[in-house]
């Protein structure tokens, strides 16, 4: 409703050419009239990309992401921008009336842009920005190989308490000695028995603080056992060990 002071009053309920007839001092006007309403203005703040790319992504692979309205009206366009300049126009597929699904094929590796405009007036945030590289540049959490970190130690300063050469343990019964690393620097220590029947079952290696441990075992079949105690990839003073358990 658009009242003024000559009594002229306007109802229009889309924004297009709307005809409208004139009453001024109460003489009808009987020729028509064009008055252009302006449609409301687009707010694309409120749209939102879902399932965009974070991180980098490989070449030769499709990126799928929703434009989500929130209620926005208007036309969507969407352009891909090449890291070789090169402009594609995409096609957008409507899943429902608020959503639309966006489907990029990314071939070239480096810098894509993603173009986006709601009625002509582009989204906050565009250009979207894709980074693709090549597979053997890329490297993920599910193909990360571990790696060990470099470890500076001697086990020559080793120290044990508890074994020695040819020692006799009991059956059914924890077992313990200590293993004293903190003058050989920082590395694993690794220990491992071997008897008759294979593996000990139980080994236990708990650290007391400043590279010194003490290790518990168990054995349950009679026969000689084999304890070998290592500091990262050697072997520390008289391992391995000979135990015989009876």
């Amino acid at each position: 409703m658009w009242p003024n002071h000559t009594g002229i009053e306007h109802r229009f309920d889309s924004p297009d050419y709307a005809s409208a007839g004139l009453q001024i001092q109460n003489k009808y006007c009987t020729s028509a009239h064009q008055v252009f309403v302006a449609p409301e203005l687009t707010d694309t703040s409120r749209v939102q990309l879902l399932h965009f790319p974070n991180g980098a992504v490989r070449i030769n692979t499709e990126i799928t992401f929703i434009i989500k309205r929130n209620g926005v009206k208007g036309n969507f366009e969407v352009k891909l921008e090449s890291p070789s300049g090169r402009i594609i126009y995409v096609p957008l597929k409507i899943n429902d009336p608020e959503r639309f699904e966006v489907k990029l094929l990314i071939t070239e590796a480096g810098l894509y842009k993603v173009h986006i405009k709601c009625n002509s007036v582009l989204l906050p945030k565009s250009p979207y920005i894709l980074v693709s590289i090549t597979g053997s540049e890329m490297e993920t959490e599910f193909n990360k190989k571990p790696q060990l970190p470099v470890f500076r130690s001697d086990a020559s300063k080793v120290v044990q308490y508890g074994l020695s050469a040819h020692l006799r343990i009991g059956l059914n019964k924890k077992n313990e000695f200590t293993v004293d690393g903190s003058r050989a620097g920082n590395n694993i220590l690794f220990v491992g028995i071997c008897g008759p029947n294979g593996q000990c079952d139980e080994v236990v290696i708990k650290h007391e603080g400043r590279n010194i441990y003490k290790v518990t075992y168990q054995i349950q079949d009679p026969g000689q056992y084999i304890l070998a105690a290592k500091w990262g990839d050697e072997h520390i003073s008289g391992s391995p060990f000979t135990l015989s358990a009876i």
